[in-house]
């Protein structure tokens, strides 16, 4: 009966322990990978008894390799690392996509059709660099020649300036060509 006893509560504090485990995966990626680990430790667990009322001598945990176990427990922490690496990779994309999108619409709210936008940021996520290709939506200008190409530079220059402010960042960061 205490034998029973002593099993019962390893086998409680085994449970107890993989549960808090399984229950500490940050993400859904390593869950499947934990949960696999969890229910190996639970079999073990649970026929370690039988074999020793079989006439196997000795804990089976102890059979298992030391350095397996923590190898084993280094590949999930590499693989972690390379899945962080990945999503860092993935966000950057989606900000340099969503502030492609923001600077067209201070574009188009300044009177330009946006051809295409280019934003690349840094691993900080500060912008390095924007690049766009704008067209005027209505031509308004009646003078002819340099007149209307300096006021049409000077245009862009004031929306060059309105983006470099508005990410706060120095002018020369930004490129626009019509």
């Amino acid at each position: 009966m205490e034998g029973i006893l002593g099993w019962v509560k390893n086998y409680s504090m085994v449970v107890l322990l993989l549960t808090v485990l399984a229950s500490a995966a940050a993400k859904k990626e390593y869950r499947r990978y934990i949960q696999l680990f969890v229910e190996i430790v639970w079999v073990i667990t649970l026929v370690n008894p039988l074999l020793s009322a079989l006439g196997k001598n000795g804990d089976l945990f102890e059979h298992i390799s030391y350095d397996s176990f923590w190898q084993g427990l280094e590949g999930i922490k590499l693989d972690r690392e390379k899945l962080d690496f990945l999503d860092e990779e993935y966000y950057l994309e989606y900000y340099e996509r969503a502030i492609g999108a923001d600077v067209k619409l201070l574009a188009e709210n300044s009177g330009y059709e946006v051809l295409g936008t280019e934003v690349s940021l840094d691993e900080e996520y500060g912008v390095e660099q924007m690049e766009l290709r704008v067209r005027r939506q209505q031509v308004e200008w009646v003078v002819i020649g340099e007149e209307a190409e300096r006021a049409e530079r000077e245009e862009l220059l004031a929306l060059r300036d309105k983006i470099a402010a508005y990410y706060q960042i120095g002018a020369d960061k930004v490129w626009i060509t019509e």
